[in-house]
């Protein structure tokens, strides 16, 4: 049955008043949906047309064209709210003619619309990859709500606790995420549900009983014989390229991001008379100040000879850069899956921690602000262990 809309007007003749005036009341139908609001329009009753819903009388003209133009403007903002994604009914119609904002009652169109904010801070608050991901998380909601729902999208009155679950559920049948990576959709999900709280969209939260839960992961990292594997290896123009950033970043702890940014001005003489890299965070704008050790000094003469721009390291993306590592696993025979944040571990584990250099000093470098952050990433490995019992047998000998 398709459905219409319906625009009406009528006197409400119990509301009379004491001048003898009847409020003009408009009635808005849509499908199964009813809602009616005063026009501000009086007339006396004797100069109210009941069948053809317009007033008679001397004031006829200019009352009708206002009662028109209302009727008009109705229309005009259902045709509007018809071409988004918006659940309609009456109300909703009614309260877009009232307020030319978009109605925050459906979930996708909450959801595009923190996003749109989140794209317009880009720089500012959030950086592209955070953006980025909530366009994921929005693209799996889509695909989810088609799939149950056979809908573009749904009432916000409609999520609850099952929805949750069946949407993680969801994830992790039909895509490539880990529980930890769906996790991750789940909590931006959150993020826009609470949104909705704060809003006033909703009155209940959604998320009670359900536990956003991470499993404890075992982090990737190049130890000492793989180094010189890695290093030693023949490879082609391109991955060599690849090989080489990620070993920097091996011996700098520095993320895709903050290598991609880095340029000439970030390298500067410390007060130890050596060189040091000195940038703050993208991710946190907390700053990272790295003494640059031999090898990392070694390949960043290589790229400082060939730049013509400010950036130091022909940088390709996040995904290809990921690609070419595990094809360069593959080549040096590294039962592990390498990714260029395996990079940043290694500089916390077989770098530093495992060289004797204080986990504090290591929380400083990694530009973290909570050394808890920095003990996920500096797993401390057996040959540490090793090394530390042997100081301590020494003792007892």
């Amino acid at each position: 049955m398709k459905k219409q809309l319906f625009v009406s007007f009528f006197a409400r003749k119990a509301l009379t008043k004491k001048t003898g005036m009847v409020p003009i009341y408009c009635k808005v139908r849509y499908n199964d949906t009813t809602v009616q609001f005063y026009t501000q329009i009086d007339v006396l009753y004797i100069n109210w047309d009941s069948k053809r819903t317009r007033v008679k009388g001397n004031s006829k003209k200019a009352l009708n064209l206002e009662l028109e133009t209302i009727r008009v403007d109705i229309i005009e903002k259902y045709n509007a709210l018809i071409k988004t994604n918006v659940i309609i009914t009456a109300k909703t119609v009614l309260d877009f003619y009232k307020n030319d904002t978009l109605i925050m009652n459906s979930i996708i169109n909450v959801f595009k619309q923190h996003n749109e904010n989140m794209k317009s801070l880009i720089g500012i608050q959030y950086s592209f990859g955070s953006y980025k991901n909530y366009i994921t998380t929005i693209k799996h909601l889509k695909n989810y709500i088609k799939k149950i729902y056979n809908a573009n999208d749904i009432s916000l009155t409609q999520i609850n606790y099952n929805f949750i679950y069946n949407f993680s559920q969801f994830i992790l049948l039909n895509t490539e995420c880990t529980h930890n990576g769906m996790m991750k959709h789940i909590q931006r999900f959150k993020k826009i549900t609470n949104f909705c709280i704060k809003n006033n969209y909703i009155t209940k939260d959604p998320f009670v009983g359900f536990k956003i839960s991470f499993k404890k992961t075992n982090r990737v990292y190049i130890n000492k014989d793989e180094l010189y594997i890695l290093k030693n290896i023949k490879l082609n123009s391109s991955l060599n390229k690849v090989r080489d950033i990620f070993l920097f970043a091996c011996y700098t702890g520095l993320s895709y991001i903050d290598l991609y940014n880095l340029n000439i001005k970030n390298i500067q003489k410390g007060n130890d008379g050596l060189q040091w890299i000195y940038i703050k965070r993208h991710k946190t704008d907390i700053p990272s100040n790295v003494p640059i050790l031999p090898y990392a000094l070694y390949i960043l003469d290589i790229y400082k000879k060939h730049k013509n721009t400010n950036r130091i390291f022909p940088m390709i993306s996040n995904q290809k850069t990921n690609k070419a590592l595990k094809e360069i696993a593959r080549l040096c025979i590294f039962n592990k899956k390498l990714t260029f944040h395996s990079a940043r571990h290694t500089f916390a584990t077989t770098i530093t921690l495992t060289n004797g250099v204080p986990i504090e000093t290591v929380s400083k470098m990694l530009g973290h602000n909570n050394i808890r952050t920095t003990q996920i990433y500096a797993r401390v490995i057996d040959s540490k262990i090793s090394s530390d019992m042997l100081k301590l047998r020494e003792k007892f000998i």
